[in-house]
């Protein structure tokens, strides 16, 4: 049985992990300066409030404004799907409320430089977060409005399989990555079943169409061309949520073995006490020796 994705020894994470503190660091791995000086730290708040505000208004606002009927020009119909996923407004001001208080407590001073990272990452998966759940109701929720429920159940089991199984891909090439080149791609039960989905798309894309114009199973209203125009709006939702998951997944495992060897990975960059625990630490370090 082959290792699974969060047992590699210090040595085989190495692999993904490159020098934090080196001037060629890799840009997915780049998140900025180290958020040593408290300044920098309150700074974080500028971008939480505007990320979050558009988050509330597009995933809290837009649903109530759907639901309550004042959406006009032609289409209420569409944009009232997303009206039925008013629920997520508690999973985005829970996501708010964490986020915030992580932002709080980043503001007290660090033991070391793993734990400033470890912020540091959190506050890029907080980001993530927010963002996923804040277009869910928009874009999907029109997409239920514009093909109604048989064409929603049909992109959401096409958005999900492809999720996963770019998830599960990706997984994949990290082992392969930290492993060796022993450690094959296999095709598991979903990128299977994506590989199948992918041959027969114009049978559920035409059942979309036909329902559409003709029997408008679960769909409001009237027939309008904007449908055409919506249906695309599942799919945009699930590719920008793959991205936003399988894009940085190679840099939170990174970060999860940085955490797991953060002492081994100072002896390796040969870190000084300054790089790792900071101007003011590092100088009281030097008076007790």
């Amino acid at each position: 049985m082959g290792k699974k994705l969060f047992e590699a020894t210090f040595e085989e994470s190495q692999s993904i992990n490159p020098n934090l503190f080196s001037k060629n660091i890799p840009i997915s791995y780049n998140l900025g300066p180290s958020r040593e000086k408290m300044i920098s730290r309150i700074l974080d708040i500028i971008p939480y409030i505007f990320v979050s505000v558009i988050s509330y208004a597009l995933g809290v606002g837009l649903p109530e404004t759907a639901s309550d009927g004042t959406i006009k020009f032609g289409l209420k119909d569409i944009w009232f799907g997303t009206s039925e996923f008013n629920y997520f407004k508690f999973l985005i001001l829970g996501v708010i409320i964490l986020w915030g208080l992580m932002i709080c407590i980043n503001i007290i001073p660090k033991p070391n430089y793993s734990i400033i990272r470890m912020f540091e990452v959190a506050n890029l998966f907080f980001m993530i977060l927010l963002m996923d759940f804040a277009m869910l109701p928009m874009l999907l929720g029109t997409t239920l409005g514009a093909t109604g429920w048989l064409g929603f159940i049909i992109i959401c089991i096409y958005g999900i399989t492809f999720f996963v199984s770019s998830i599960q891909s990706k997984a994949q090439k990290i082992k392969q990555e930290m492993f060796g080149d022993h450690m094959k791609i296999k095709l598991n039960y979903s990128m299977k079943i994506w590989s199948a989905l992918k041959k027969i798309w114009v049978i559920p894309f035409g059942l979309i169409l036909i329902n559409i114009f003709t029997f408008r199973l679960g769909m409001r209203g009237s027939f309008s061309l904007w449908s055409f125009v919506w249906i695309f709006a599942g799919p945009i939702y699930f590719g920008i949520l793959t991205l936003f998951s399988a894009g940085p997944m190679k840099l939170f495992v990174s970060s999860f073995y940085f955490a797991k060897y953060a002492e081994q990975y100072r002896a390796l960059w040969s870190l000084t006490d300054e790089q790792w625990y900071g101007k003011r630490k590092s100088k009281n370090i030097k008076k007790k020796k």
